[in-house]
């Protein structure tokens, strides 16, 4: 069973690109357990930080690819592994929550996808980041004081 739809921390992502075709099944629970993986990056202090320019061309699809063959046959081991490699960990309580609930979803399919679906499910993550981060600029702008003359 996943949280509901409109009390976790990837459908509050999710639905900054709203544009985007929804997806079902496994290929929901990857996106999100992607979004939570990008969402917990350490952007500041952490190696993937200094190297951004690489990320989602490289580090983030190979990392994902990779964990799904030497992180076993399930969901948590593939965690662990992508998490550490890429210095991710879910900061906030809604993010724990939602991840713990994600890990305990049917692995194989998830993991198959995650294996030969990288680039299409990475790409969406991609999507949906810059969404969100377009919407954050616009409130800032928004609730920004104006500069008087």
């Amino acid at each position: 069973m996943t949280p509901t739809r409109a009390t976790t921390p990837t459908r509050t992502w999710l639905d900054a690109a709203s544009f985007l075709p929804p997806v079902t099944g496994a290929a929901a629970i990857a996106e999100r357990l992607l979004l939570l993986l990008h969402y917990g990056i350490n952007w500041d202090t952490g190696w993937v930080g200094r190297r951004r320019e690489l990320y989602w061309d490289h580090h983030l699809p190979d990392r994902v690819r990779v964990a799904t063959y030497t992180g076993g046959a399930d969901l948590d081991r593939w965690w662990s592994t992508v998490a550490t490699d890429l210095e991710s960990a879910p900061s906030t309580k809604e993010q724990r929550l939602e991840l713990s609930v994600l890990l305990r979803e049917e692995s194989i399919p998830v993991l198959t996808l995650l294996r030969e679906n990288t680039t299409a499910l990475v790409l969406r993550t991609r999507i949906v980041a810059e969404a969100v981060q377009a919407r954050r600029s616009t409130a800032a702008t928004a609730t920004s004081p104006r500069r008087q003359k």
